[in-house]
């Protein structure tokens, strides 16, 4: 049985050209399995690098990805999206991870994968920002590099 299906519908030169750490596609398609993500909802990508997983999300779950990054340009993402053809699903962002431009409660889900390490590390960013994007009732999904 194959570990990774979704994962393997990707080119392996375009994943490992555009990740920023171990395979984020991996670790997102885990992820997702505890997740209910429907067409049509708003997923916050937070941290989102070249933004492949935003374009996995967008691909495999028709979902409207925000692709937020704050080290790789929205013009960049842009690019990369159009390419990918998922424009129309995936907005890329550039913003700092404490002075997001988001109304509160506006995403059905939040996404970080391998990034919230690096601005999420304040045990009040959570509580104070962080949960405040996503809707009551809303999904969070956090992946964060660890032994095991």
């Amino acid at each position: 049985m194959r570990k990774y299906p979704r994962t393997e519908k990707y080119d392996n030169n375009w994943v490992s050209e555009n990740w920023m750490g171990p395979n984020p596609l991996w670790l997102l398609e885990e992820l997702c399995e505890h997740l209910d993500l429907e067409p049509g909802m708003k997923v916050l990508d937070m941290g989102c690098g070249k933004g492949i997983t935003s374009v996995f999300l967008a691909k495999e779950f028709g979902v409207t990805v925000f692709a937020n990054d704050l080290w790789i340009s929205a013009a960049e993402n842009l690019k990369r999206f159009e390419k990918a053809g998922v424009a129309e699903l995936v907005f890329p962002i550039h913003a700092e991870a404490h002075v997001l431009p988001y109304a509160e409660g506006f995403f059905d889900a939040a996404i970080s994968i391998d990034s919230y390490q690096y601005y999420g590390a304040d045990e009040m960013y959570f509580p104070c920002t962080y949960s405040k994007l996503v809707k009551t009732g809303g999904q969070f999904g956090i992946v964060v590099p660890g032994l095991t």
